[in-house]
């Protein structure tokens, strides 16, 4: 299952054009696909006030599922981080795209959709695999792929058969710390020797250590290595241990949430 992002600076920039457009040419070469839209609206729900879903809902049900001959729709009542949706989706079927309109800070390829030259050296960063929008049809020259989505929605698709799609695909299952204990100087050039079947993921000291601890952030993980790992580790350890009433045993997991508020 491979994951793209759709993202832009500012909203009504065309991103979901961006997405319908590469999911139809992605359906005519018989892929199957999934989409995750992200909607940033405090308290947002896709049911409807009154209706009996929402009824179940505010009974208590953590999941609802509203069932039909022709469709089938799944509310669970708490916010999902994209790394659970992700697994939640590849339990519900095969899928050999996921492409995300949104999340501007996801870690996965990403085709940025921008207004002006300045919206893509604001977006840009080493996850960018190409750019659509307003601004491909002024032509701009960019070291990166430039698409009308609009005329040429077939060459957006092309893309993500390219080594560098599968290059960056690479690079997204990776840490992203650049800590070159596998040898290599960077994640980058680690996903580069990946690629050419010169080294496998197993060669990553971080992932092959497994994950203590993971810290996600608006429901995007923060990479960690193995110091801060056991650093924020044994921080929580020790404030947990000053707690009455409570006990750590082995095989317990500790989740922290902390939710800043709007100034």
């Amino acid at each position: 299952m491979k994951v793209i992002g759709v993202t832009s600076k500012t909203s009504n920039s065309g991103k979901t054009t961006v997405v319908e457009k590469l999911v139809e040419e992605l359906k005519k070469r018989g892929y199957t696909i999934a989409t995750v839209k992200h909607i940033p609206k405090d308290n947002f729900t896709v049911d409807r006030a009154g209706s009996d879903t929402w009824r179940h809902a505010r009974a208590g049900a953590g999941l609802v599922v509203g069932l039909s001959d022709s469709e089938a729709a799944f509310i669970l009542k708490e916010g999902k981080g994209l790394k659970k949706t992700f697994e939640i989706i590849e339990k519900l079927g095969s899928y050999d795209f996921v492409i995300v309109e949104g999340f501007k800070k996801g870690n996965y390829p990403k085709i940025i959709v921008a207004k002006s030259i300045e919206d893509i050296a604001e977006m840009r960063d080493d996850n960018t695999i190409a750019v659509s929008g307003i601004v491909a049809s002024r032509k701009p020259e960019l070291d990166l792929p430039v698409v009308d989505v609009l005329k040429n929605p077939e060459k957006l698709a092309d893309i993500l058969d390219t080594p560098e799609f599968k290059v960056k695909t690479i690079l997204s299952r990776l840490p992203g710390i650049n800590c070159t204990k596998c040898g290599s100087k960077s994640c980058a050039e680690m996903a580069e020797k990946i690629f050419r079947n010169e080294a496998d993921f197993k060669d990553c000291v971080v992932l092959r250590a497994g994950k203590e601890v993971e810290v996600f952030v608006g429901g995007n993980e923060v990479p960690l290595g193995n110091f801060v790992q056991d650093f924020v580790k044994n921080v929580v350890l020790g404030m947990v241990d000053t707690l009455k009433k409570t006990e750590v045993k082995p095989g317990d997991e500790i989740v922290i949430k902390v939710r800043l508020k709007d100034d």
